[in-house]
């Protein structure tokens, strides 16, 4: 069975469990507790993005951009809305077929879809208006990333592609080896100077040189290990950050590390599961564990702050961090906000009744969230 067929099959047997198509052997989420203090919230807006009524978006992230925001569903309907008063702006259908969010600037927006297909827009009067579009050979299932005059592809069958920007020609191409068994999902590349660093269904994280694609250095994040394939799985999907010249990477079944930018150099390491995006701040990690547990993790030695377990097995997404506070969501349609200090849990509110799968975004004092079915909300705390 080839890669993106068995990744595919592993997610649809997810769906049916959660839809209740086949037995659930997974852990019960844990029940919500009651806060002694809550901190007050608001909910500021909501809007339904969906072009139909059965589209689901499942890692769609809506991109930020000045004072809009633009989301992209399944039926490749792209929604600007005014993050203030939430208001649809504009909408425009590309016609592609998309799993994974935009990308983009003040100046282009890029589009991709299950197909291969990666698409260049600019905005103009209230719609889209096409500058270029290429097609390669495998899914793209993590956002591209544009840096100044390149756009770097990560695409399901292990390639990382630089394109130009002006009219999408490849500049190189890199590959690696995918194995037979790998996550539902890519990590999204990285870009620092005059680096890129890529992670890779294998364990390994790469850095190539943005400009031939030449290999910097190579590190094993986490190396398979167990009897079966679904034990050797040690995928590096999450997005990782970099700050201060050092890369911050997790792997699923594998390890959290400290890597030193320029060269590789392992700073420090511990063991950890997650498939999810890093937050970060002057001082500390904040991570979502495969078990729903939020941590935070010392930037500087690798050791825990504190690890709270309150939302434990409720399929939590990624934190983010906005001032003093942490928040995430829930298989249930609640944000949880947290302190970042000692990671007690200081209020929720429910913004709709689904899943939400994508990261919060923060911005400037609202927090952003959308839900699996495209509802895209805004919430704050209360004066």
């Amino acid at each position: 069975m080839n890669s993106a067929r068995t990744t595919s099959t592993l997610f649809l047997l997810g769906l049916l469990v959660s839809c209740g198509g086949a037995k659930d052997n997974t852990e019960p989420p844990a029940e919500l507790t009651a806060i002694k203090t809550e901190v007050p919230l608001q909910l500021n807006w909501s809007l339904d993005t969906r072009a139909s009524r059965n589209s689901a978006s499942y890692r769609l992230r809506p991109l930020v951009i000045g004072d809009r925001v633009y989301s992209i569903d399944t039926n490749g309907r792209v929604t600007c809305v005014d993050l203030v008063k939430g208001r649809k702006l504009w909408k425009f259908d590309t016609d592609l077929t998309p799993i994974a969010g935009l990308s983009g600037n003040e100046q282009v927006l890029i589009a991709t879809s299950q197909d291969g297909d990666i698409v260049a827009y600019r905005e103009s009067d209230e719609e889209l208006v096409k500058l270029w579009g290429t097609r390669i050979q495998s899914e793209i299932r993590s956002p591209p990333v544009v840096d100044g005059d390149q756009v770097f592809v990560r695409s399901v069958n292990g390639k990382l592609r630089s394109l130009a920007i002006a009219d999408g020609a490849e500049q190189w191409v890199v590959s690696r080896r995918v194995p037979s068994l790998s996550l539902t999902g890519n990590s999204q590349p990285l870009v620092a100077g005059p680096l890129v660093f890529a992670g890779f269904d294998d364990g390994k994280l790469i850095a190539y040189e943005r400009d031939s694609g030449q290999t910097r250095w190579e590190s094993t994040i986490a190396a398979p290990s167990g009897r079966t394939e679904i034990e050797r799985l040690v995928d590096v999907d999450g997005r990782f950050v970099l700050a201060d010249g050092v890369i911050y990477v997790a792997s699923y079944q594998g390890r959290l590390a400290a890597l030193q930018a320029f060269n590789g150099e392992l700073l420090w390491s511990r063991e950890f599961s997650s498939y999810q995006p890093i937050a970060i701040d002057d001082d500390a990690l904040y991570l979502s564990a495969d078990n729903s547990h939020l941590w935070a993790i010392d930037r500087r030695t690798g050791s825990a702050f504190w690890k709270q377990e309150v939302l434990h097995a409720r399929r939590i997404t990624a934190p983010a961090v906005i001032g003093d506070n942490l928040v995430v969501a829930d298989l249930d349609g609640y944000l949880h906000w947290f302190s970042k200090a000692d990671g007690t849990l200081l209020s929720r509110i429910r913004t709709s009744y689904t899943r939400n799968y994508v990261q919060p975004i923060a911005w400037q004092d609202t927090v952003l969230t959308l839900d699996r079915l495209g509802l895209l909300a805004s919430v704050s705390v209360r004066q």
